[in-house]
């Protein structure tokens, strides 16, 4: 759950900090007060792309900053240690939106990319809107929300079935690409063929490149090479070797470590040095005695490497890569050559898979049909309990095209008057009935929801009345296992709130900043009256708003 939230220049929000509790908090104020950029500000902690549209006017940038208490699960201690985060108490989220660099994401100190941290926070937060609805209301997410009620990923023909789809996948991948290279087989093959024989034919060695440019660097040095040898051979054999004198050095000390042990050290040194010298003329003797200048054998290897490097451009590959791309071409040869072979057998295990896969999915498919009713009798009572005891809901599943879930097609139907036919959510023409339906679906998903926050941003918006007051007592459930911060124009929930944070703003040297505070009691009721009556506060507004919170008393006590 949130704890503290401090946002700074992010809009209207210039310096702002907020302490949340558990239970429900409603944000309530004037239109344009700038109520939905505290929810924009949490958008960022969940991970929303940062915008520098956002960000205050004439600032370098925004930085906002919430404390979270994180839910103690195996999921989310998985996630921490994946991005180096310590376990805690409690962790400081933290995001830095600059218009001229890079933002910054950081959660207790440690910093982190924009992935990990919407891994992380969506284990902390669900945030429903507006724009969530419409997404809710397509028929592509009905069979998800089928699905978790009924617990179809728990079933071990999902998991078989997602199995066989999986590798049917890639099977028909495979086949798509064998259909591709069949008809061009002709010509890639003479043109695999080519390179094959290219390739053969220039008998490439792991290593050879190295190998020539040091054999063509010592023919280029040859003379400097020469000289060298002869210069050292030289002095290591005349007169005055440094040999001799070694080894008259050596008699020397062996006489002093007759007398002083700790000079025996030393004469083995020397004489190891005198054995070192004899050999280094010896080795450098017989070099120069099988040194050869052959220029023929240099252009050799020239002309070599240089017909390498032309390979190497050519193919726009290394020599190592060359010679495993030979090795692949044989692969492919092998497989055009056969391919007719192969389409045959990969065909006849695709029918076999598919057979398979279609057992598992209709396995599925039938569990969905059987266990659906369960799903539709919730619904329903939830719709009885927003004042839609009229309404009539059905789940359409029907077989369809294969894809990740089975075949089956989940469609929800509804009829929100009596009379009226069953049909797709996504026509339901009144707002207030779609807020409806939502927070119906939202009341029963939240129980599945691992999340310990919830966000309601104006989901309530067309609703009015006795409707009204069932939805605020639905949000009032909600914050009863969870954490709800809402922004609503209902008073109802307002009224039922245990938090009331009120949002204003005011102009100062031409410039608007935002504002935000919990309300006490009187303000409370004031705030209550305003959003029954609007701008013109009557007695009466007043009286209905005390009514309501003493109903929400009432039932506290």
């Amino acid at each position: 759950m949130l704890i503290r939230l401090k946002i700074k220049n992010l809009a209207v929000l210039k310096d702002i900090e907020l302490d949340f509790d558990s239970g429900l908090t409603v944000i309530s104020g004037e239109s344009g007060a700038g109520k939905s950029m505290i929810i924009e500000a949490i958008r960022y902690l969940y991970g929303k792309r940062a915008s520098v549209e956002d960000i205050r006017h004439e600032t370098e940038g925004a930085v906002i900053e919430g404390v979270f208490d994180f839910p103690e699960s195996e999921k989310m201690q998985d996630l921490l240690a994946k991005n180096d985060i310590e376990e805690d108490e409690l962790y400081i989220v933290r995001r830095e939106v600059m218009q001229n660099r890079k933002s910054i994401i950081k959660i207790n100190s440690h910093m982190i990319t924009l992935g990990a941290l919407k891994d992380i926070m969506n284990e902390v937060v669900s945030i429903h809107s507006q724009s969530s609805q419409s997404e809710a209301l397509e028929h592509s997410m009905h069979i998800r929300y089928l699905d978790r009620y009924i617990d179809v990923a728990d079933r071990e023909a999902f998991g078989r079935y997602r199995d066989s789809f999986e590798r049917f996948k890639a099977l028909e991948a495979r086949i798509s690409e064998l259909e591709y290279k069949d008809k061009n087989r002709v010509q890639q093959l003479q043109m695999y063929q080519h390179q094959y024989e290219e390739l053969t034919a220039m008998e490439l060695e792991e290593g050879e490149e190295e190998r020539l440019e040091e054999e063509i660097s010592y023919l280029d040095n040859f003379e400097k090479i020469n000289n060298t040898l002869s210069l050292i051979h030289s002095q290591l054999s005349s007169e005055y070797a440094p040999q001799a004198l070694l080894y008259d050095i050596h008699g020397h000390i062996e006489t002093l470590a007759n007398y002083d042990e700790s000079y025996r050290e030393f004469s083995d040194t020397v004489l190891e040095a005198y054995h070192l010298l004899n050999e280094l003329d010896s080795r450098v003797g017989s070099d120069l005695s099988t040194l050869d200048y052959d220029e023929e054998s240099l252009n050799a290897k020239q002309a070599r490497l240089s017909s390498l490097n032309s390979l190497k451009r050519k193919y726009n590959k290394t020599l190592d890569e060359l010679i495993d791309y030979r090795r692949a071409l044989a692969d492919d040869i092998e497989q055009l050559e056969n391919i007719a072979q192969s389409f045959d057998a990969l065909e006849k295990k695709k029918d076999k898979m598919l057979k398979q896969m279609e057992k598992h999915a209709k396995e599925l498919h039938d569990y969905r049909i059987e266990q659906k009713h369960f799903l539709e009798n919730r619904i329903k009572k939830e719709l009885q309990d927003l004042d839609m005891p009229e309404a009539d809901f059905e789940i359409s599943v029907r077989e369809a095209t294969f894809d990740s879930r089975g075949f089956s097609g989940v469609e929800f139907l509804i009829s929100t008057n009596a009379g009226e036919p069953l049909k797709a959510m996504n026509r339901i023409a009144s707002g207030g009935e779609i807020a409806r339906v939502m927070l119906a679906l939202r009341t029963i998903f939240t129980e599945f929801d691992a999340q310990s926050m919830l966000i309601l941003d104006e989901i309530d918006t067309g609703v009015s009345g006795f409707v009204a007051t069932r939805m605020a007592e639905k949000m009032q459930i909600l914050s009863r296992t969870r954490q709800v911060i809402s922004i609503s124009h209902l008073p109802q929930a307002a009224a039922l709130a245990d938090h009331h944070l009120y949002v204003s703003k005011e102009t100062m040297d031409q410039r608007t900043a935002s504002s935000a505070k919990y309300l006490d009691a009187d303000d409370h009721v004031y705030e209550i009256a305003r959003m029954l009556s609007g701008s013109d506060i009557t007695d009466a507004a007043l009286e209905n708003a005390k009514t309501l919170i003493a109903a929400k008393e009432k039932e506290t006590n």
